[in-house]
C-alpha cells in the first residue's frame, strides 16, 4: 500500500482541522453528525472517535441521543451565565478610572481589592476581588507590579 507524502506535518494539519471543527457551534454540530453517521455506516465507535477527535464514550452517547431524539438533539444548547452586575457604560467608566491616578479615588494602587472597594463606593455594586481581577484582564490590563531591587551597597 502506498503512503501519501505530505508537505506539512500530518499531526499539525490534524490539530488545525479539529480546531476548525470546534470553532463554532455549527461546526461542532456538523462534526458530531459526521461522527454519528460514520458509526451508523458500520465504523467502530472507537475508530470513528479517533477520526473526529473525541472520546468513544462521547460518540456512543451521541449515537444514542440521535437515535432516541433525532440529529437536532446534537446541537449545543445556549449557555447562559449570571447577568453582569455592571452595565457597559459603568465598565467604560471603570476603564477610564483605571487609566487615571489611583490616589484620585482614595487607593494606593490599582489591584483587585482596591478596584472592588472603589466600585462598591462609586456604583454600589459588590464585586469580589477575583471578579475585579477578571475585569482588569477583560479590559486589557496585565498583572505587572513594580519589583524591588537590592541596593548595590556602599561603594
Amino acid at each position: 500500500m502506498r503512503h501519501k507524502i505530505f508537505k506539512n506535518n500530518v499531526e499539525t494539519l490534524r490539530v488545525k482541522g479539529r480546531a476548525i471543527m470546534e470553532s463554532s457551534i455549527d461546526s461542532r454540530y456538523y462534526n458530531r453528525v459526521a461522527a454519528v453517521n460514520a458509526v451508523l455506516s458500520g465504523v467502530a465507535p472507537s475508530v470513528a472517535a479517533g477520526w473526529f477527535g473525541m472520546t468513544g464514550r462521547s460518540l456512543s452517547g451521541w449515537v444514542k441521543k440521535a437515535d432516541e431524539l433525532g440529529f437536532e438533539s446534537l446541537r449545543d444548547k445556549p449557555r447562559t451565565g449570571a447577568p453582569s452586575k455592571l452595565n457597559p457604560h459603568q465598565i467604560e467608566m471603570i476603564d477610564e478610572m483605571i487609566q487615571s491616578a489611583p490616589a484620585k479615588y482614595g487607593v494606593r494602587v490599582w489591584d483587585g481589592p482596591s478596584l472592588s472597594e472603589v466600585i462598591k463606593r462609586k456604583f454600589g455594586v459588590a464585586l469580589g476581588v477575583r471578579q475585579c481581577q477578571r475585569l482588569f484582564r477583560k479590559l486589557g490590563y496585565s498583572r505587572l507590579r513594580p519589583g524591588t531591587y537590592p541596593s548595590k551597597g556602599d561603594e
